[in-house]
């Protein structure tokens, strides 16, 4: 039960709860208590098996992320606070009321910073039972991700054929009017379908690889292609700018995907050709002036001038800030002392629309350094799971989705919910999780290492 179901039941919960990353803070707050309950459960069960050193290399990760926002919050002495860039302001209002600064962290926003702490709960859930889980525990988890993106797309249609007014919509500060699903913000449903797309195709990859013959390859091709068509159709329906953009270069990926599944390579041709439409549509994402409002009438006219202008206001408060950064969660706080009032937007900002020149401010060189090392442990995982002769469709098209998400954060902060957070955990894991014994052999054409009266039974009833 605990290494089939309870991964993909926690990962529907966080994909039906948490689409939101502040409006949503009671969901959010029962997604992190049941994270934790689920943590004790496998650990305290013993049921994780031995992990290999990449699955905890992504552990350490996750702990060093943890470590830096507990730092953050660690208090100091005044006169070593006070020498922390970017304080001046803080220690002049002490100064005004006629009092002596208290000790005080690191972080402007110490309730922030713990806010931002708890919502690392979830992402941890999300690994530790993921590999916890068997074979078939992580193939539901996928049918749950691509049958979840797809009633977010039924329900936003739903929600935009009823008007602003709808009684569909989840939060009440979204994108009235837009197709949202279980989301506040449309981007963010952009951002689960195109990393849905990779999954679909990891399933169209043939059972048996080297098998001359496979009486499901059409039924299963013509299931799978249909799906990616409609999720495909969903982005342009969302109506995301960045979300069009990333769409050409996801279904490219996903296409070598099913064909590094079926053949074991992938021609020259493809890579290079996906390569180059690649790098061209995030650049455009970054900085093509489209004419649309991202953000929603009701909830923001941020439109690529402006998101370009919060970026680089960002930065600048980003550089004051170093080497230590204004503390996790912060941003609202700080970031209205550097708009330019002449031209500052009458829009509330919550985010940068930039989730790395954030983290620079937040987080400063240490946040920074975590980033570099998480895109270098990403970056050595997908070469080597590319280029083994080996491997398993979903950790390939894991490696995909990761990419996608770190893409759509140049434009935006898709990590801030809980919902994305947790697909990129879960694809993180599969890019690195521990074998099971129970693993269904459509992945990569192997069986299971335990011959058993089980494992066979699972071949059979994989057969038939």
């Amino acid at each position: 039960m605990i290494s089939r179901y309870l991964a993909p039941f926690y990962i529907l919960l966080c994909l039906l709860l948490g689409g939101a990353s502040a409006a949503g803070f009671l969901a959010n707050g029962a997604l992190q208590l049941l994270g934790l309950a689920c943590i004790l459960v496998v650990v305290l069960g013993n049921f994780l098996p031995e992990l290999p050193k990449p699955a905890r290399v992504l552990l350490a990760l996750v702990g060093a992320i943890a470590a830096l926002l507990t730092f953050e919050l660690i208090p100091l002495p005044p006169l070593l606070w006070q020498l922390l860039p970017g304080r001046g302001p803080v220690a002049e209002a002490y100064a005004l009321l006629g009092m002596s600064a208290p000790w005080l962290p690191i972080s402007l926003s110490p309730s922030g910073t713990l806010a931002a702490l708890a919502s690392l709960i979830p992402v941890l859930t999300v690994i530790v039972l993921t590999y916890a889980s068997s074979g078939y525990g992580r193939l539901f988890s996928v049918y749950l991700i691509i049958a979840t993106a797809v009633v977010s797309v039924v329900l936003g249609l739903l929600q935009k054929m009823q008007g602003p007014d709808s009684l569909y919509y989840i939060y009440d500060i979204t994108n009235r009017g837009g197709v949202v699903g279980f989301f506040a913000n449309r981007n963010h449903l952009a951002t689960l379908l195109l990393a849905t797309i990779p999954l679909v195709g990891a399933l169209g990859v043939s059972p048996r690889r080297n098998s001359k013959q496979d009486d499901s390859k059409v039924g299963r091709l013509v299931v799978t292609g249909c799906m990616a068509l409609l999720i495909a159709v969903g982005v342009i329906v969302v109506k995301s700018s960045a979300g069009w953009l990333l769409l050409p270069p996801a279904i490219f990926a996903t296409i070598a995907v099913f064909v590094r599944g079926e053949s074991g390579k992938v021609p020259r041709p493809l890579l290079q050709v996906g390569a180059v439409l690649g790098v061209i549509c995030v650049i455009a994402s970054i900085v093509a002036p489209i004419k649309m409002n991202d953000l929603g009438d009701k909830l923001s006219g941020l439109d690529p001038h402006m998101r370009n202008q919060s970026i680089r206001t960002t930065a600048s408060a980003a550089l004051d800030h170093l080497p230590f950064g204004s503390g996790g969660g912060s941003f609202v706080h700080v970031y209205p002392r550097y708009e330019n009032v002449e031209t500052a937007s009458l829009e509330y900002l919550n985010h940068a629309h930039n989730d790395y020149v954030e983290v620079a401010l937040e987080h400063g060189l240490p946040g920074l350094t975590l980033i570099g090392l998480g895109i270098a442990f990403w970056l050595i995982r997908t070469r080597k799971l590319w280029r083994a002769g080996k491997g398993e469709a979903l950790s390939r098209a894991g490696s995909i989705v990761v990419a996608i998400v770190l893409a759509h954060s140049l434009v935006d902060y898709p990590l801030r919910t809980a919902a994305i957070a947790a697909v990129a955990a879960f694809a993180f894991a599969l890019m690195v999780a521990p074998e099971s014994a129970e693993m269904p052999t459509w992945q990569s054409g192997r069986r299971p290492k335990r011959r058993g009266k089980s494992a066979r039974s699972i071949e059979i009833a994989l057969a038939d």
